[in-house]
């Protein structure tokens, strides 16, 4: 039996066996099409197919490409921290000074998606901007510091740093 099947980048190629599924996996706000799963037709063969072997080896494969997933989104916020393009007192520089907010980020996978997080106590106050009491004095005047949103340029695009090339990273690691 052949079957015409449409991988995730929109190209037609025959199947003779198995038909691969896609399911939309969430990552970072962005939804994915990411091959999942894999489902058959009825035929002469199916005594020789172990559809359980196979989902097993798959979930293999996902939960790898996750993880590489993962650790290139996180290089690419590292490489945003450390770009010299963000606002700052009339001018422009990075936002890496002591390196304890780059070392707070943690991006995990999972196979429905990657979450990231930063567990510096002013990452928010970095990412978003806001006003602060310099050096913490509630009796000095309050100062704006302007957003500098790493994460949302990184994963969402519009920011001075490159957006994350989703379909790139999908081709180069399916294809």
């Amino acid at each position: 039996m052949q079957v015409t099947a449409t991988d995730n980048f929109g190209k037609s190629f025959k199947l003779s066996k198995l038909p691969v599924a896609t399911l939309s996996v969430p990552v970072g706000g962005i939804v994915l099409p990411v091959p999942l799963d894999f489902d058959y037709r009825a035929g002469e063969t199916d005594d020789l197919i172990d559809e359980k072997a196979i989902e097993d080896e798959f979930s293999d494969q996902i939960d790898a490409l996750m993880g590489k997933l993962a650790q290139e989104v996180k290089d690419a916020l590292n490489a945003a921290l450390r770009s010299s393009v963000w606002a700052w007192n009339n001018g422009v520089r990075d936002i890496y000074d002591t390196g304890e907010l780059a070392s707070s980020g943690e991006v995990s996978a999972g196979s429905d998606g990657i979450i990231v997080s930063y567990s510096a106590p002013y990452a928010n106050l970095v990412h978003n901007g806001g006003y602060i009491h310099p050096y913490g004095n509630e009796k000095a005047r309050p100062v704006y510091l302007p957003a500098r949103p790493w994460v949302s340029s990184v994963l969402y695009g519009g920011g001075p740093v490159p957006q994350f090339d989703f379909e790139k990273f999908l081709k180069s690691n399916l294809g």
